[in-house]
């Protein structure tokens, strides 16, 4: 786990050098606007519709304009979660599961009803019955 943990977080100190954000912006920018973007982008494509991720756009948007400081918001939400990873009991481990599984999870759930749900229905739909 700690391996897991130590190539998430060198990949997010490596995106923080290669872009000017600190470690906790990049940190914030990922788990809390990317990932939760791109799952509404599938929420709504499993649905056929565009409500989700317009809504969860006008949110960060609206939520980006009335933050002051962008690095003391991502510093104070990066204690916070660290402090609910923390809670948990061993911070490595519940960062590994809660940051990398449980996110892989949720992308292997919602890309197979994004992509493949439906038309494995409807291939078993269209097989003649013998």
């Amino acid at each position: 786990m700690s391996l897991i943990f130590q190539l998430v977080a060198g990949v997010l100190a490596l995106i923080a050098d290669l872009t000017g954000y600190t470690y906790n912006e990049v940190n914030i920018i990922v788990y809390y606007i990317i990932i939760p973007l791109s799952w509404t982008v599938l929420f709504d494509k499993i649905f056929k519709f565009h409500y989700t991720k317009i809504a969860y756009s006008l949110v960060i948007l609206g939520t980006l304009l009335i933050i002051n400081n962008f690095t003391d918001f991502s510093d104070w939400l990066f204690e916070k979660s660290a402090d609910f990873l923390f809670g948990l009991g061993d911070y490595v481990l519940a960062s590994v599961f809660v940051c990398v599984f449980l996110i892989i999870i949720v992308y292997a759930v919602l890309i197979y009803f994004a992509y493949y749900y439906k038309k494995t229905s409807l291939n078993h739909k269209l097989k003649p019955q013998n």
